[in-house]
């Protein structure tokens, strides 16, 4: 390696191989690259790691289209042109760059066997600025629809759902200790606080109850004594 360049050299050292063509995996972890230099040259490579570096610009990855796994964590990134013909990248790990917004991602959109995404490794303490907005994983979601795991996390099959709870109650925590830090809260009461006190109006209707039932029950009696009478008048007067 000359000058943060990768090299022929370089190259077949660290794969083992004589001939650039024959490379299918080579891993160029912290070796202080600054330029791809010839690695558009190993035209069978599909697994690459070039984690750990001062990267800044991918457009002599375009190359590789036999490229599957690709390891970019640890560099300058901010602009992803250069990897949208890759067609057969399935996994792609780009935590702790320079990507700035969600825009900086469509250019990928076109890659339809990519599986596997990363923009952030809570593990080794590596993000991207695009992580701090708050819709970050829906609109990463909505602009992928194929993907199956998004920075570690299953998005679909078994365990999903696990890591979407887990999401919904982080949300709802952080959410929960934003307004708690940002006012005081009242103490309500569950029930209004003459909730279990008699009402008056309660008291009032059953006391007109009470009066309009007596006042039936003593007209009926009424009615009873007179038709009695009547019988009894009529009892006397056939005798």
């Amino acid at each position: 390696m000359t000058d943060g360049s990768i090299t022929k050299s370089l190259l077949k050292l660290r794969s083992g191989e004589f001939d650039l063509e024959s490379i299918h995996t080579v891993g160029l972890k912290d070796h202080e690259i600054s330029d791809l230099g010839c690695i558009g040259e190993c035209t069978s490579l599909q697994r690459l790691d070039l984690s750990y570096n001062g990267l800044t610009k991918l457009h002599k990855l375009a190359g590789l289209e036999s490229l599957q796994y690709l390891n970019l964590s640890a560099n300058r990134i901010s602009s992803l042109e250069g990897l949208q013909v890759l067609d057969n990248l399935e996994k792609l790990n780009l935590a702790g760059n320079l990507i700035g917004g969600i825009d900086s991602l469509r250019c990928l959109t076109s890659l339809e066997k990519l599986t596997s995404l990363r923009l952030r490794d809570n593990t080794k303490g590596l993000s991207n600025p695009v992580c701090m907005n708050s819709n970050y994983v829906s609109d990463v979601c909505a602009m992928f629809p194929n993907l199956l795991t998004l920075d570690g996390e299953r998005l679909k099959g078994r365990g999903s759902d696990v890591f979407r709870i887990l999401r919904e109650i982080d949300t709802a925590l952080a959410n929960r200790t934003d307004m708690e830090n940002s006012r005081e809260y009242a103490v309500e009461p569950w029930v209004p606080e003459d909730y279990w006190q008699p009402s008056l109006k309660f008291e009032q209707s059953m006391l007109g109850d009470a009066q309009q039932q007596l006042e039936d029950l003593l007209a009926s009696c009424k009615r009873l004594s007179g038709t009695a009478e009547e019988k009894l008048q009529k009892l006397k007067e056939e005798t």
